[in-house]
């Protein structure tokens, strides 16, 4: 199954909300971080566009910018939510 935009933004959506359930259930920070890092590497490794952008090298080092984006806010950040 090839992984298009839809699919990928589900995936990456699933991911950070069971990482955060985690998280709440356990009370550990590090599973909501590791959430955003896997999410972030997802992006990273397979960038992928909306249907009906044009895709151009440029337009995929923007996603996988903001994959590394992703990664740096679950390394940097630690949520104390209790």
């Amino acid at each position: 199954m090839k992984l298009n935009y839809k699919i990928q933004m589900i995936i990456s959506l699933v991911v950070i909300l069971l990482a955060n359930v985690l998280g709440s259930i356990f009370r550990h920070w590090a599973y909501r971080s590791a959430g955003f890092v896997v999410c972030g590497l997802l992006w990273i490794i397979h960038p992928v566009l909306p249907n009906g952008a044009e895709i151009s090298k440029k337009a995929l080092l923007w996603v996988r910018l903001a994959g590394v984006i992703l990664v740096l806010l679950g390394v940097f950040t630690r949520a104390y939510i209790y």
